[in-house]
């Protein structure tokens, strides 16, 4: 693993990288931490989709000032809806950006994220490059399904999603509208499981279910020619 400071926006953040050992290009994956900031259980889950031919960004968004950045995600208007113009959303597109820009990435493109994060990969699957976003209980993202209803999710081509069955975070109606925009493109599953899939359910059953379920959909949308 190595540790790269990456200019997104008008900030410095430390992003980690894990690569395979084979150096030839690969596909590459945005690994995007929840609330907790980035902790173990991201670096593990990061590990393994290195180990199976991914490079693997994990930046710790809180770099500098994680309270600012809660702030800014959770307090702004343009952070609790999510909107597009969010410049948390622009930091992701930018850090998006250079991991395709990576001279070990293929480009081809995948991106986690989940609670705080979630709504950013909703953001990111517009992108024409993003072959396979994954999102786990979206948190914020408060308009809409997650995305103001002013904006359309037409450039999203493909979605795997993972959620609670009773999560008040990430209520049945906002997937329910995320469906509806979506369509067959949403590739939907649901656990009678709490909130935090890979972090603090990480030890029950359905936790390895997700996993699995996550690493199904990277190898189909990535790994195929």
């Amino acid at each position: 693993m190595e540790v790269r400071k990456l200019t997104v926006g008008k900030r410095e953040i430390n992003v980690e990288v894990y690569a395979p050992t084979n150096k030839t290009p690969v596909a590459g994956i945005l690994l995007l931490h929840e609330l907790f900031g980035l902790i173990d259980c991201y670096r593990e889950d990061a590990a393994d989709l290195a180990e199976r031919g991914y490079l693997v960004y994990v930046p710790d968004l809180y770099s500098g000032n994680p309270v600012r950045y809660c702030v800014r995600a959770m307090v702004s208007a343009a952070g609790m809806q999510n909107r597009a113009d969010n410049p948390l959303n622009l930091e992701i597109n930018d850090l998006v950006d250079q991991l395709k820009a990576d001279e070990l990435c293929n480009g081809r493109l995948g991106i986690l994220g989940a609670c705080l994060t979630g709504g950013f990969v909703l953001q990111m699957a517009k992108r024409e490059d993003m072959l396979a976003p994954v999102v786990y209980h979206h948190s914020l993202g408060l308009k809409g399904s997650g995305v103001p209803d002013n904006e359309s999710l037409d450039g999203v081509k493909v979605l795997q999603g993972h959620w609670a069955k009773i999560d008040p975070l990430c209520p049945a109606s906002r997937r329910n509208k995320l469906q509806a925009q979506l369509g067959d493109r949403l590739e939907r599953y649901e656990y009678n499981m709490p909130h935090g899939f890979r972090s603090v359910s990480r030890g029950l059953p359905d936790s390895k279910i997700v996993w699995q379920r996550t690493l199904e959909f990277f190898d189909k949308h990535l790994q195929s020619a």
